[in-house]
């Protein structure tokens, strides 16, 4: 006999029926399960029939009332588990996860100097793009303490167009034959958003900034893409969600959508291989087919949506693009580089807001935040029918007091990813300094002042675990142990608020997702302890042992 508890399990939400075509019926007990309900906070047993949760309560109780309905239910004892709401990360790039995850792996400690990220590159066959693609070093953790160039690539890949993305994915570097692909040389001009980097000499060393690494990226995504027939798409993005729903995840927000990879999830939800639900944030340049169509926010399926419009405000933080008030101390006297000016920005969002969209506007420096907030000011009514759309800020790393205030007045949310300390946050007291390190991603602060906060990775900028995000938000510390001002830490049950009921409300999935009151989706996640009672250093992904959705099993721990 099968000591399994999720053996027989629908694998499926279309499988959740049994032989005579009725809703499957089980009945999950486990230790504790936090239902993220506050009407019913706290239970020992699940109903679930089919896709969706009954009831939440006392296990006894459930399976008694069950059988008072005429229902034979399933019994599933998960013993000293702790079962919590699917998480859900409300700003990743699952289209770019799947990409990546092709390509060699840059990050480290896994290649733990330049010579190494030569040999992952050499090692590294061509994609269907036609490009050798490496990605996930951060210059601050290489031995060398340096950017590759174009030089150690062309070592490396001396014939064919090969790339290497940094962490922040707002830069990459390339070979000579890759500058070649593009048509670029010493006499190029910096693209518009973004910049061609240059040695001592005047020559090209191969690294390309904001726009000219993300236009890159996004376009050998698409060649990928192409070249692949309909199955090959949706193995594609499958086996990108199969990653994600291994740490817990049932729902995300692609913040960069396009439409050759909209086509991609399409394909894969009508295979019945999309083991998360995805709510698409179109980009701006990609979204005038859906104004024409009139497919809004909202529009979709409950695997497939489409969400809000993605914008630019300006750069990242670890790139040092991200526009601040104050010039960074590394490299010293930049300042970053905002994507539009005041007056256009405000035109393209009251162009969305009119054709019925949300918009979330990436948004990580001062200057970029107080922009974007403008912005927003123009589409958002007084109180108190503050911010109807919930139009959204994305990261928001600089929100110094006078902007929070701003934010708060007006209703505006925020996406930010706490996973960021732990991955990141040593190059920030470089770029910094410690008091201007200590104001960054101030969650503690903005929850007082009011401002939503909802949780999410940036993946494949991080990894992207939800899981790691809470301890983060909890601990908040670097990878090298250095404390990021513990004042602004929140406490284990926010955290989770912020991957659950928060990241549900700025998707407009609340009354589907997010916690496991009645009527809502069975997505949920069995964990081996509870989050909200260990130590927070233990908090991570190894905690998963299963994950549901829409009471069907996308993953268990073997």
């Amino acid at each position: 006999m099968s000591t399994d508890p999720f053996a027989g399990l629908p694998t499926a939400p279309d499988a959740a029926t049994d032989p005579d075509g009725r809703p499957v019926e089980v009945i999950y007990r486990a230790a504790t399960i936090h239902t993220m309900d506050p009407a019913n906070p706290r239970a020992t047993g699940l109903w679930v029939r089919g896709d969706r949760v009954v009831e939440a309560g006392d296990a006894d109780r459930l399976t008694a009332a069950a059988l008072v309905t005429g229902a034979r239910p399933r019994v599933v004892d998960l013993g000293d588990a702790t079962v919590v709401p699917g998480l859900i990360d409300a700003h990743c790039h699952i289209t770019l996860l799947a990409y990546l995850l092709t390509g060699a792996d840059c990050a480290q400690p896994a290649a733990p100097d330049v010579a190494a990220i030569q040999a992952r590159l050499a090692a590294q066959a061509p994609g269907p793009d036609g490009w050798i693609t490496g990605s996930g070093y951060a210059e601050y953790k290489l031995a060398d303490r340096r950017h590759p160039t174009r030089w150690d690539l062309d070592a490396a890949c001396p014939d064919t167009p090969a790339v290497v993305y940094h962490t922040s994915l707002h830069l990459g570097v390339v070979n000579s034959a890759g500058l070649r692909a593009l048509s670029l040389d010493e006499t190029s001009p910096d693209p518009p958003q973004g910049w061609l980097g240059h040695d001592a000499a005047g020559r090209l060393d191969g690294r390309l900034q904001e726009s000219a690494a993300l236009d890159l990226l996004a376009a050998n995504r698409k060649r990928f893409l192409d070249a692949l027939d309909a199955a090959g798409r949706a193995a594609f993005m499958a086996r990108a969600g199969r990653h994600l729903a291994a740490l817990g995840i049932t729902g995300v927000a692609d913040a960069a959508g396009e439409t050759t990879a909209f086509g991609a999830l399409r394909e894969a939800e009508r295979r019945g291989e999309l083991p998360v639900r995805v709510t698409v944030m179109f980009t701006y340049p990609e979204s005038g087919w859906l104004r024409a169509a009139g497919m809004t926010t909202g529009f979709g399926s409950p695997l497939l949506r489409i969400g809000a419009i993605k914008l630019w405000a300006d750069g990242g933080m670890n790139s040092r693009t991200a526009a601040l008030d104050e010039p960074y101390l590394d490299p010293p006297g930049e300042m970053g580089l905002l994507w539009y000016t005041q007056d256009e920005l405000t035109r393209i969002v009251r162009e969305c807001v009119e054709a019925g969209f949300q918009v979330g506007i990436h948004a990580q420096g001062e200057r970029g935040i107080r922009m974007s907030l403008a912005a927003l000011a123009s589409v958002t009514p007084a109180a108190p029918d503050r911010n109807p759309m919930r139009h959204r800020i994305e990261h928001g790393g600089c929100f110094i007091p006078s902007l929070r205030a701003e934010a708060a007045r007006l209703g505006i949310h925020v996406v930010s990813q706490p996973g960021f300390f732990s991955a990141l946050g040593d190059a920030y007291f470089d770029a910094f300094g410690d008091e201007r390190t200590a104001g960054l991603y101030p969650f503690a602060s903005m929850a007082h002042e009011g401002i939503l906060v909802a949780g999410s990775s940036d993946a494949p900028v991080i990894g992207a675990s939800p899981l790691a995000g809470m301890r983060d938000a909890i601990l908040r510390r670097t990878d090298g142990g250095r404390p990021v001002a513990a004042t602004e830490a929140v406490s284990a049950a926010e955290a989770l608020t912020m991957y659950t009921t928060a990241a549900a409300y700025v998707d407009w999935a609340e009354d589907v997702t997010g916690s496991l009151a009645p009527g809502r989706f069975a997505d949920f996640v069995v964990l081996a302890e509870d989050p909200l009672a260990i130590d927070p250093a233990r908090i991570g992904p190894d905690l998963v042992r299963a994950t549901i959705l829409g009471g069907a099993l996308t993953y268990r721990r073997a």
